[in-house]
């Protein structure tokens, strides 16, 4: 008995330590030869001109330049005076996922006239369905070519899926996820917690 105590203490112990967050998958793609060098500085602009959403774009932007003087970079103001250009689009794609809940049928029972009480009998299984929100967060870095043009030079993508429609919740994390590989090229998806007590979302989650 004290035994099971003990483990049920510890159990108690670690889930009043865990911390709450989001899995962040991210994919990070970088021209070859085209590193982001230390120290630039960086111009953060919206992708779309004509947001519907000016102010949320503010905060996006204001949050950028935080994580961008976090890794020892430069944001600036100025749109005509800066080693990069860096932008930022959020999307969302939503869908369905179906999964099965079982369905106990009970009976009642009498024997020799006398009631015996309810009894389990058969289970089935319904379907039912939850909608999910895959948030999707891109940055891209321009810098100027040799004839004045901008080119891409590294695209960073992050999605985190969660039963919510509110973007204020997630794109926190979405910003974090990545930055975790800014100006990296991941080869590959990388996915990875980010959780409510990281120093990044700690630094920027009360910018507006």
């Amino acid at each position: 008995m004290r035994k099971s105590y003990l483990i049920l203490a510890s159990l108690l112990f670690c889930a009043a330590g865990c911390t709450s967050g989001y899995r962040v998958h991210v994919n990070g793609y970088s021209e070859p030869n085209e590193a982001i060098r230390k120290g630039a500085s960086f111009y953060v602009s919206a992708a779309e001109p004509n947001s519907q959403n000016p102010i949320f774009d503010k905060q996006v932007n204001i949050k950028i330049e935080e994580l961008l003087k976090w890794y020892d970079y430069v944001p600036v103001s100025d749109g005509n005076d800066y080693d990069y250009r860096i932008t930022f689009q959020v999307g969302v794609n939503s869908h369905q996922r179906a999964s099965y809940e079982p369905v106990y049928h009970t009976s009642v029972g009498y024997y020799g006239g006398h009631y015996t009480g309810y009894h389990f009998g058969y289970s089935t299984y319904v379907p039912f369905y939850d909608t999910y929100y895959d948030r999707l967060l891109v940055l891209k870095v321009f810098t100027n070519d040799d004839s004045g043009d901008e080119k891409v030079i590294w695209v960073g993508e992050a999605m985190i899926s969660t039963s919510g429609d509110d973007i204020r919740r997630v794109i926190d994390y979405l910003l974090v996820g990545c930055f975790e590989y800014f100006g990296a090229d991941t080869t590959r998806q990388r996915s990875f917690t980010v959780t409510e007590k990281d120093s990044r979302i700690l630094q920027i989650e009360s910018l507006r």
